[in-house]
């Protein structure tokens, strides 16, 4: 029987009710062997995509233990754990694409199950509340050495629903389409493109998007953002579109089509 002394929690509840009390009060009850560690809340609602990246980014810094991610208000498929690491680790959360890029992150899937046990869930006094009835419940249990199969049934780790992650492509006369995956709090435009994405472009690069098109640098490892719009590296080994007033005032959202190209003279 495998206990868990980490458990590490993702949502979009924010800290406007009682939400993210109950859960660490659950995960406490079942648990309490376990630190919780609170990682985010503030995941825009049912922002499964952004949930799913910054999974991605979080997993391979995060302590062995048990994952919980909650994101939406409805399950319209069954919540699901995933086992990694040969059992040093689980992921519990819905199967609706915000666990596959984690998994795929630290190596894969080791083995699966829906959460359809109704003795290992919270009965709700009303609508089912997945986090709160379903998930914590599963990941305390979970973190306590309730072994994986007695959450419900084992399912094919390979039917996973996939994260709907965005992939650069190379068009016809040369340029790179790119997708603004994330701005941060500073204002930098997270791209899904690395700076090998861009072996033989040089250094002074078109950006278009929308309307706008921005000559900017591709500022080498270690250069500083000194105030003109630039190409930089990222916390995360990806480029960032930084800009003097951050990159949202010059049009870049989440979402953005960034299409790079080689400037000319």
């Amino acid at each position: 029987m495998t206990r868990f002394d980490t458990i590490s929690c993702f949502s979009d509840f924010g800290h406007a009710d009682e939400t993210v009390g109950l859960i660490a009060s659950i995960l406490r009850e079942l648990s309490p062997g376990s630190v919780c560690v609170d990682v985010c809340h503030d995941i825009a609602p049912d922002d499964s995509r952004g949930a799913s990246l910054m999974l991605a980014r979080s997993v391979p810094y995060l302590a062995p233990g048990v994952v919980l991610v909650s994101v939406g208000d409805r399950l319209d498929r069954p919540a699901i754990a995933v086992e990694v690491g040969d059992g040093q680790a689980a992921l519990v959360g819905p199967d609706n694409g915000v666990l596959a890029a984690a998994v795929a992150v630290v190596g894969g899937a080791d083995r699966a199950v829906k959460l359809t046990n109704d003795e290992m869930q919270l009965a709700s006094p009303g609508i089912v509340h997945p986090g709160r009835d379903v998930i914590a419940p599963a990941v305390g249990h979970l973190a306590a050495g309730a072994p994986l199969e007695s959450l419900g049934e084992e399912i094919d780790p390979a039917l996973l629903l996939p994260s709907l992650m965005p992939v650069p492509r190379i068009e016809e006369d040369g340029s790179l389409s790119a997708e603004v995956l994330y701005v941060d709090r500073r204002g930098n435009a997270q791209l899904n493109i690395d700076r090998d994405a861009l072996l033989g472009f040089g250094e002074v690069l078109v950006l278009q998007f929308g309307e706008d098109r921005r000559v900017v640098r591709l500022l080498g490892p270690g250069e500083h953002f000194t105030g003109q719009a630039a190409l930089v590296d990222d916390v995360h080994g990806l480029l960032s579109v930084a800009a003097p007033e951050g990159a949202r005032t010059i049009g870049l959202e989440v979402g953005t089509e960034v299409v790079v190209k080689e400037a000319t003279s």
